[in-house]
This record gives C-alpha cells, structure tokens and sequence, in this order.
C-alpha cells in the first residue's frame, strides 16, 4: 500500500543562464529493446497514485495521462513506476497545464522511495538541468547547472524529454535535440519516476506516453 511521502527535496529557484554545450553527446549509447511503455488509461496502474495534506500534492490519471500537482514552495514531489532497472533510455511527454513559468518538472532514473535518484528537469521558461538527489543533501545537487536552451519549448505546450542513464553516463535530449551531459556513478539502478516542483502559484503537470527502453554503451569519442 502507498503511504504519504515526506516531501525533503526543496524546489531549487531557475537562474537564467545563456550557456549551452558545445556540439553533440560525447558517448555513443545503443538503443536496446523496449521494456516497458505507459500511457495511462483510465484503470489500474503501477505509478503512486495519492493527494497528500488536502491536496496540497497529488498524482492521478485523468484523460489518458498522469497528472501531478503541487503548492508553491513546497518541494518536488514524484510518482515512481515501482519497476527496477539499471541501464535505459526513458522518452517522456510532458507539459505544464497550470501555473507560473519557471517550475521545475521531468523524469527520475534510478530512483528510489525517498526521491533520492538522477533528474532530468525542464521549465516553462525555456530551462534545464541534470540533478541528482542524494541522502546526504537536502536540496538536489545540479550536475548541469539550469540554464537555457532554444530546443525547449516556453510556455503551457507540450515538450519531449530523452533522458539517457547508462552506467555512470547522464544525457538528456528535448525535442530529439543534445541538451548536456553529465558523469556520476553514485547510483547504479532504481526506479523510474516523474516529478514536479512550484514556485509563486500551485503547478499542475500532465505526463504521458512515457517509453523505457534497454541501452547500452559502445564507445567514447
């Protein structure tokens, strides 16, 4: 049975940056065969499916996506697939329905219960970051640090995440277009999750047509 979960990661504000890496993703990863897909009918699932304190956050399918929502200034909260893998690609839609641009939303890999895991974060504001949560840290520890890129879209539209976790190597495409990389081998397998943090007004963000697929690495450049 789900129970409540302790919201410890505090939301981390966006501080606009005009840097962007330079060129393509330093390694080649092979696309594997596909494990899993979700796209949320109307039915049972396996994601967290909860309101906590008179929905201050919550999860819940509604029109074939899943949907999360949460209070400013409260902190990310996620939804995790209950699921283990290791080495994957994950491909998410995702899209801001509600709420102030420059909230922090994506995917989680390697995840476990306590929101501790890889996240790979967009904002309505055109931003994004490689984070990671950790035990020790109260607040995520930016890999990437945010800042912008033209690949994504601003605004209450809908965007693609490709958030790439194969063995200490991090990378994450928007749009099918290399945003940045990072290198850490602290986690090594998890869950997959979906996340959501608010600044100045309540956020609400739909996920949907999430696809995890098996990856490999086959070399460096």
């Amino acid at each position: 049975m789900f129970k409540s979960r302790v919201l410890l990661l505090a939301l981390i504000f966006l501080s606009a940056c005009s840097s962007q890496p330079d060129g393509g993703p330093t390694r080649s990863v092979y696309t594997g065969d596909r494990r899993t897909a979700y796209y949320f009918q109307q039915g049972t699932t396996t994601w967290d499916i909860y309101s906590l304190d008179n929905d201050s956050a919550l999860f819940r399918i509604n029109e074939g996506g899943l949907e999360g929502a949460v209070v400013a200034n409260r902190g990310y909260i996620w939804s995790l697939n209950h699921e283990i893998h290791d080495n994957v690609i994950i491909n998410a839609t995702v899209r801001q329905s509600q709420g102030s641009f420059g909230n922090g939303f994506g995917v989680i890999c390697r995840a476990d219960e306590n929101g501790n895991g890889y996240y790979f974060l967009i904002a309505s504001t055109g931003e994004f970051t490689i984070s990671v949560g950790t035990s020790d840290r109260s607040d995520l520890f930016q890999l990437v640090p945010w800042q912008r890129h033209n690949a994504i879209k601003q605004g209450l539209v809908t965007n693609e995440i490709r958030a790439v976790c194969v063995d200490d190597y991090l990378a994450m495409f928007v749009n099918d277009v290399f945003v940045g990389e990072a290198f850490d081998d602290e986690f090594t397998e998890g869950q997959l999750g979906i996340t959501l943090g608010a600044v100045d007004q309540t956020a609400w963000v739909r996920f949907d047509d999430i696809l995890i697929r098996d990856a490999f690495m086959v070399g460096a450049r």
